[in-house]
């Protein structure tokens, strides 16, 4: 999901179905034998006083025998390492709310069963009353919890695969990847210190891979029409592979899937203060096979994510445009990986992942005292 300009299709993508089964949902909620995973969601959101906020939370996984961390000494011979990323955005006040957990501890009785289940914390907090989830509660029913917020959703449409089947490949690796478009929103964020009741619209995404490739740069929407019409779309390379891709959830549940994408960059850029990437935050879609034509803006804009050398852009944004042929509009989310950290602020860099590898190891001498 990152920073390709212009605008241009690639070839259409290879549908792997021949050689490996298809997703199977919901058994395929919980965690897999993959290089990389991550469980991922974004919401729009608004208080009784109809203020707008935003949020986005992802746990990730990833084997850092085959994906480069950050933390490489603190990393080896473990199979299985967990970080957290999340922001609160409140639009009114133009203020974002990061938070990232660098590495994550997950319970023991984390991801038992097929279904979405995991339990995790900040080896830094000390509050044994602090502990995240992300749990499916029942069917289509699911709690997702941290220090920011505490929310529970209902999935109103079925799960769309991407590409028909939820099997993409980029290069030799197979991408497994599913959203869910439309889940209806309830609960509390909290902004400045305080606890906000909230409703609104969220989205799920659930993807694992066998990629062994951590350069990766990417531009990736998640969409929500006022219409009940869901798009997410995505241009993606990794190395010398590249790979395009829209999926469209129709209001009836029905799903439609090209690779003729066009992301045009209109050249609206924010330029982060900490690290001097340059992020263009606003775009013109185009998926002419499906003849819908949409320009996008940020809502908020700075919202830059640091997790080491891995920086991206992630916020909420507004839609407006045409879908055959009708106007439309409507919200979603943004994720720009790839931007390059200018040189001179490497060193800004480098200070916060060597407070970061104190950190744990700080903790892991702790715990070993005890």
């Amino acid at each position: 999901m990152g920073r390709l300009r212009g605008a241009r299709t690639t070839a259409p993508i290879e549908n792997a179905m021949k050689k490996s089964p298809e997703i199977k949902f919901p058994d395929d909620e919980g965690s897999h034998r993959a290089n990389v995973e991550w469980w991922y969601w974004n919401g729009h959101l608004h208080d009784t006083a109809g203020k707008k906020y935003a949020f986005m939370n992802c746990l990730f996984k990833i084997n850092p025998l085959k994906i480069q961390l950050p933390f490489p000494s603190l990393s080896a011979h473990k199979t299985e390492w967990y970080f957290a990323h999340s922001i609160v955005s409140d639009i009114d006040t133009q203020k974002s709310y990061p938070a990232i957990d660098p590495v994550c501890i997950v319970s023991r009785d984390s991801f038992e069963n097929k279904k979405l289940s995991v339990r995790y914390s900040s080896p830094f907090e000390l509050s044994k009353n602090a502990a995240s989830e992300m749990r499916a509660v029942a069917p289509n029913h699911y709690h997702v919890k941290n220090n920011q917020l505490d929310l529970s959703f209902i999935s109103k449409k079925p799960p769309l695969f991407e590409n028909g089947t939820g099997l993409l490949r980029l290069g030799a690796a197979e991408v497994y990847y599913y959203s869910l478009t439309h889940l209806e929103t309830k609960g509390t964020i909290v902004v400045d210190g305080k606890h906000i009741p909230v409703e609104g619209t969220s989205w799920f995404d659930h993807e694992w891979s066998d990629t062994e490739e951590s350069k990766i740069a990417w531009t990736w929407f998640s969409i929500q029409l006022e219409s009940n019409i869901e798009i997410i779309c995505f241009a993606l390379t990794q190395g010398n592979n590249e790979l395009r891709l829209a999926s469209v959830m129709l209001e009836n549940g029905g799903t439609l899937h090209t690779n003729g994408l066009t992301l045009t960059d209109r050249k609206d850029y924010w330029v982060s203060p900490k690290t001097e990437a340059s992020y263009p935050l606003s775009w013109d879609i185009s998926i002419p096979e499906h003849k819908i034509e949409l320009t996008t803006a940020p809502l908020i804009r700075e919202q830059e994510m640091l997790y080491g050398f891995i920086n991206y852009w992630e916020g909420p944004i507004a839609v407006a445009g045409t879908f055959r042929g009708k106007k439309v509009s409507g919200q979603g989310f943004l994720e720009l990986v790839g931007c390059p950290i200018k040189e001179s602020r490497l060193s800004i860099v480098r200070q916060e992942i060597n407070e970061v590898a104190r950190k744990i190891a700080a903790s892991r001498k702790a715990k070993i005292a005890k």
